[in-house]
């Protein structure tokens, strides 16, 4: 499942792969984000992939449980966040997994092999990005890590397209956790 989906765009990462897929949900709340996956979904000519309108928080599939869930960009634009991945232990089979990219802030004092951000950048893109309700949060990677066993987890910096300087980067990660 991926969660807060949208277009679906993340879809085409897999590749051929997609169809040995038995199952996969694009799950969102808009709608009109859902029309383009579903015009996706119908132009590449996949029969096991399907979107559902609902909630990261509540949604379960008809088969109530899967072996994997997504959150690409999507989890700072969840307001109740902590919900939506204690949803997602809940509909995880055992030794399921979860994949989580996201922006980033790290807490004030972070664990010893996290990175630790300036209070610049932790205040300057909590900001910028609450103008378009996102919330890069410094308890994400922390819950992520007690709630999950870390198979990945990396932090990385990446350039901001619309952003006018080029050297001044936002905080991302990634990380994939097992149930």
């Amino acid at each position: 499942m991926d969660m807060g989906g949208g277009t679906g765009s993340n879809l085409h990462f897999f590749g051929e792969a997609i169809e040995k897929l038995q199952k996969v949900y694009i799950v969102d709340l808009a709608g009109s984000l859902l029309e383009v996956a579903d015009q996706r979904i119908h132009d590449s000519g996949w029969k096991n992939v399907d979107t559902a309108i609902a909630d990261a928080t509540t949604f379960v599939p008809p088969d109530s449980s899967v072996d994997a869930i997504t959150f690409s960009y999507s989890l700072t634009m969840i307001p109740d966040w902590f919900a939506a991945i204690d949803h997602a232990w809940n509909v995880l089979k055992p030794g399921g997994r979860i994949g989580v990219v996201d922006f980033y802030v790290s807490r004030k004092h972070p664990a010893e092999t996290h990175v630790k951000h300036s209070w610049m950048k932790r205040n300057f893109w909590t900001a910028w990005f609450a103008s378009d309700n996102v919330f890069p949060s410094p308890d994400h990677v922390p819950y992520l890590h007690r709630k999950f066993k870390p198979v990945l987890f990396e932090e990385r910096l990446t350039r901001i397209p619309w952003f006018p300087n080029p050297f001044f980067k936002m905080p991302y990660y990634l990380f994939i956790g097992q149930k």
